[in-house]
């Protein structure tokens, strides 16, 4: 029997995630089932256990091949400035690759939301490439003054990420009225580092009770 090499195993792994994709968009994470990935990739039943070990794994994957394409357009555009225009960059990144797949993010954020023990934290562990370029910004942040250091920079890496996801399902339920795609990277930098705090005001700790 000929050995499958490298390359076709690649592009037979690359064509699973695609149709995945589609199928996890379609039906979700608990109406979609390996066997039909399989077949309507053009595969064999089953091919699925050749390349990851279960259904939540395939749907991992495809998480983490969305964040690995927001973070490899960011990287392109070879952005360098402040931590608020690489926060901008980098979410606009991110909004461009969700609007390619935006069926298939409705289910992720969906599935996140529901905090789910058992896909909860695989969802968080297969965000990795994304959530590992925010926090190399926000630590260069901190390390500038620009970014408050009394709170861990993981900690903050997944506030700005929360912010994201709680824009595009504002987006989303109102059916685009607000706010519009492209109105997201700038409101979630401006969200996530100034708050709701009117601009040029000191803040207030609020009234001492006597």
């Amino acid at each position: 029997m000929a050995r499958i090499t490298a390359a076709t195993r690649e592009k037979v792994r690359k064509q699973l995630l695609e149709t995945a994709a589609e199928h996890f968009a379609e039906r979700g994470l608990a109406g979609a089932q390996v066997d039909g990935i399989a077949v309507a990739a053009g595969f064999a039943k089953g091919t699925v256990y050749n390349y990851f070990a279960s259904k939540e794994a395939l749907f991992a994957e495809v998480i983490t091949e969305g964040c690995r394409a927001a973070v490899q357009r960011y990287a392109a555009s070879r952005h360098e400035g402040s931590v608020r225009e690489c926060l901008r960059a980098l979410a606009a990144a991110d909004v461009a690759v969700m609007s390619e797949q935006e069926s298939f993010m409705k289910v992720v954020v969906r599935e996140a939301m529901s905090f789910d023990p058992r896909t909860y934290p695989l969802i968080v562990e297969h965000l990795g490439p994304y959530l590992e370029q925010v926090q190399q910004i926000l630590t260069r942040g901190v390390a500038a003054g620009d970014v408050r250091d009394d709170r861990p920079v993981s900690q903050l890496t997944l506030a700005f990420v929360g912010v994201l996801a709680l824009l595009y399902v504002q987006h989303w339920g109102s059916g685009g009225a607000w706010p519009a795609l492209d109105e997201v990277p700038d409101l979630a930098v401006t969200l996530f580092l100034d708050g709701a705090a009117a601009r040029g005001r000191p803040r207030s700790m609020g009234k001492k009770t006597p």
